[in-house]
């Protein structure tokens, strides 16, 4: 009997088909074209005007003088308050820059006093 060479073994398979492959390939780049088309509408005139329609929309719910006339005079009343604390910090900074002046004034003083008297 002749002995001849065995069958040559098979190469191991993969748990997948490699044509399955381009189908999420081709998805992904879909994908990132998509949100990158995105980006650019919403970035553009035409997102701001979906964003203007949008608000549009919210105004006609809400009414048009309910929320924004309480928004508004709620803010006159907060800018006003902060307007006063300016003033008052302002007038604290000036203040404090008149005491460093007269606190370098009399230290310059006396070094001037130690250095006349030769020390």
């Amino acid at each position: 009997m002749l002995q001849g060479m065995p069958p040559p073994a098979m190469p191991p398979s993969l748990p997948f088909d490699p044509n399955q492959l381009v189908g999420l390939i081709w998805g992904l780049g879909a994908l990132v074209v998509g949100a990158a088309m995105l980006k650019w509408v919403f970035r553009s005139p035409i997102g701001e005007a979906i964003a203007e329609g949008i608000r549009a929309r919210r105004r006609r719910r809400w009414g048009e003088g309910e929320i924004p006339g309480e928004i508004a005079a709620a803010d006159a009343q907060r800018v006003g308050a902060l307007e006063e604390q300016v003033t008052r910090l302002q007038g604290q900074v000036a203040e404090l820059a008149e005491r460093l002046d007269f606190a370098e004034r009399v230290l310059a003083e006396r070094r001037a006093r130690k250095l006349g008297t030769g020390q």
